[in-house]
């Protein structure tokens, strides 16, 4: 509703650290780096963290920090091996030599979604139509001034409803591995 005062309801016991966190309404139009875009007059230190809120890992984000702070490029990406979700085939000669389902890892690795950034980011970003990981990601690689923290511990992005199930089942089940506080 327009015109109301901005509130915080806090629903269960809290005991949280001394944050500001910002709401920022970009629209339901603008891509990844034009949300980027409009956020970052809002962000008050050189480098920040960023992340896309759609997976859960155990990664140290301090270690991340300290990495990105170490080698002074632009981008720091998490670099996560994911589970596999399919079998995998080894085949010669149209022979299947090897079978592995759902191997615990798969060959390669992502873009887990947990990001340090220094605001020199904003040179790369051109608009609300600007999604960060086509253009800008590729070009700050191509500079050599994107990164990987590798992680090889656990991390899992939530992009369907079999995905939301299982990470459910694992915080129901007392044994989430992301919760680590």
């Amino acid at each position: 509703k327009l015109g109301r005062e901005p509130e915080v309801q806090y629903h269960t016991h809290h005991d949280e650290e001394d944050w500001t966190v910002t709401l920022l309404d970009t629209g339901p139009a603008t891509e990844t780096g034009g949300r980027l875009a409009r956020a970052l007059p809002h962000v008050k230190d050189e480098n920040f963290l960023f992340t896309y809120g759609d997976g859960v890992t155990d990664s140290d984000l301090n270690a991340s920090i300290e990495f990105h702070k170490s080698h002074g490029a632009i981008a720091t990406a998490t670099a996560v091996k994911p589970a596999g979700r399919f079998g995998e085939l080894s085949i010669s000669k149209g022979t299947i030599t090897a079978f592995s389902e759902k191997p615990d890892r798969g060959p390669r690795y992502v873009n887990g979604g947990f990001c340090v950034f220094n605001k020199r980011i904003g040179d790369y970003l051109t608009g609300d139509d600007c999604i960060l990981e086509r253009e800008p990601l590729e070009r700050l690689a191509s500079e050599g001034q994107l990164k990987a923290h590798c992680h090889a511990g656990f991390w899992q992005c939530m992009d369907t409803q079999r995905e939301q199930q299982q990470l459910e089942s694992l915080w129901a089940s007392g044994d989430a591995p992301w919760k680590i506080w």
